[in-house]
């Protein structure tokens, strides 16, 4: 099956295969692509799971009844004809009456159908133009669809690719023609596009998780693409601690995480952190899953920040007295050189117009400050100098040192646990596949911060061990990082033995 330029592991000449899409027996179009693919095997299992085309309509109507089996189908045949798969199957899987099925869901089958990696894609934009038949009409079609790889086992996204297709056509109006451009000429476009870089990841990734990579950072993606077990092992460390929390009826959590940005720096880890705070949140601090939001990388967006700091806690907290408040954010932060102001940054957000596009910290602490809440924790993994880890800063801007505190985190009800100091950066701790802050703000809520081994950890426990722990982490990285607590110590009197968590 395939031409080989020398031993080892090389590229062979582009291997043309010319793959018929559908079976014969199907009504829809044909289509043909040439695959690239190199002289290696990958011994995993690949599903291709849902694609969620719901947005391909046209005045009010699906474009398509069977436009998504016949995506998957396209993504099917050449992975599965390529030959360099153990095994790629479309997951079978029963819809729900109502939207996409949940990603949980969806990993959960792939696991059960013994699959490794998991294919699924969404329609992001789709638009259809008709024009007045003369005699043939114009047909001007826009989609621009995402195609995203998973890890089944630690169910972690490490792939993705955005692909936009725009085509024009004249043709006779029939009520069938939008379907059979789209299915015969977009989609295959799409998927042309996409497959060949898809399958290279996954092979390139797997040499390198081989032990031939040669940068650190084709070694990372190699373990997150191939690297279970280890994470495995990890995740067993960092296991959530049974604990005497009761159930809490008015405890209200919003976290956030954003690892991949639509024009910034990746965030490493970041979604791994979140969803880690949230298991501690469910599973040891008494939360309950409905009253946990939690945001991830796309739908971290200004508007929701504001819906959900603005409006949802307030909405919940309204006077409850006996309240709990947990707000965690992991990702960029960002300083405005003109204010000498923090902001939060949103997927989609510019450090070079942080006003309109990013979330004053300032602006947090004030509205938390406001809720009615018995205890009100903010943690917050990121940083503000702009000088690299978790900070980005507008182009041409030095990096500068940003402070943090406000006078309302003062109050007595607030405490926030912040990663580094204002000239300094948030580090990704690789060797534990977390945030470095992150990773011991949960150690220590697993009990490694109880002093006093009196079964509880309380504030000022906590910022102990958190300040020793990240400093000598981050020296052995070369970097300085010292979480701060805020208010520090000397302002915060009774609050500073507060218990964070009981440990049974």
């Amino acid at each position: 099956m395939y031409t080989r330029d020398g031993p080892g592991i090389g590229w062979c000449v582009p291997l043309v295969l010319s793959i018929l899409m559908l079976s014969a027996c199907s009504s829809a179009p044909t289509s043909n692509f040439n695959l690239r693919v190199k002289d290696q095997q990958v011994p995993v299992v690949v599903a291709i799971g849902p694609f969620d085309v719901s947005g391909v309509t046209h005045k009010g109507a699906p474009v398509s009844n069977n436009l998504e089996a016949s995506i998957q189908e396209m993504f099917h045949a050449p992975l599965k004809n390529a030959g360099i798969f153990k095994e790629v199957k479309i997951l079978k899987l029963d819809k729900p009456k109502e939207g996409p099925p949940d990603a949980e869901t969806v990993l959960a089958l792939a696991r059960d159908q013994q699959a490794d990696l998991l294919i699924v894609g969404e329609v992001k934009e789709f638009e259809a133009a008709i024009g007045f038949p003369m005699p043939k009409s114009q047909y001007d079609v826009t989609l621009r669809f995402l195609t995203q790889l998973y890890n089944v086992h630690n169910r972690r996204l490490v792939w993705s690719r955005k692909e936009s297709a725009q085509v024009t056509r004249n043709e006779w109006r029939t009520g069938e023609k939008l379907k059979e451009i789209v299915e015969r000429y977009v989609m295959p476009s799409i998927t042309a596009g996409t497959v060949s870089p898809l399958a290279n990841h996954i092979q390139t990734a797997y040499v390198n998780s081989q032990g031939q990579s040669n940068t650190a950072a084709a070694e990372e993606a190699a373990m997150t693409l191939f690297g279970g077990a280890e994470l495995a092992r990890i995740d067993a460390d960092l296991t959530p601690p049974p604990t005497r929390m009761p159930l809490q009826q008015h405890a209200y959590a919003v976290i956030i995480g954003v690892e991949n940005y639509r024009d910034l720096p990746m965030v490493d880890y970041a979604t791994r952190d979140v969803e880690w705070v949230k298991k501690y949140l469910i599973t040891s601090l008494g939360y309950q899953e409905q009253n946990v939001v939690m945001l991830v990388n796309d739908r971290v967006t200004r508007s929701q920040l504001e819906a959900r700091f603005e409006r949802w806690l307030p909405t919940q907290v309204k006077n409850q007295t006996d309240a709990e408040v947990f707000v965690y954010y992991a990702g960029h932060g960002a300083p405005d050189p003109n204010t000498n102001q923090a902001f939060l940054v949103p997927y989609d957000g510019d450090p070079a117009f942080l006003e309109t596009t990013g979330y004053p910290i300032t602006k947090l602490y004030k509205i938390l400050s406001e809720l009615p809440a018995k205890h009100v924790t903010v943690v917050l993994d990121t940083c503000f100098s702009g000088s690299g880890g978790r900070s980005v800063i507008a182009k041409g801007t030095r990096p500068m040192l940003i402070t943090v505190n406000d006078p309302v985190v003062t109050k007595n009800n607030m405490v926030v646990f912040t990663a580094a100091g204002g000239n300094q950066i948030s580090s990704a701790y690789r060797e534990k596949r977390h945030g470095l802050f992150t990773y011991y703000y949960l150690k220590g809520l697993q009990g490694q911060a109880d002093k006093d081994q009196d079964g509880m950890v309380d504030v000022e426990e906590l910022d102990t061990y958190l300040k020793a722990n990240v400093q000598t982490v981050a020296r052995r990285l070369n970097v300085e990082q010292t979480p701060q607590l805020l208010p520090g110590l000397d302002l915060m009197g009774g609050r500073a033995k507060s218990p964070l968590i009981q440990i049974k």
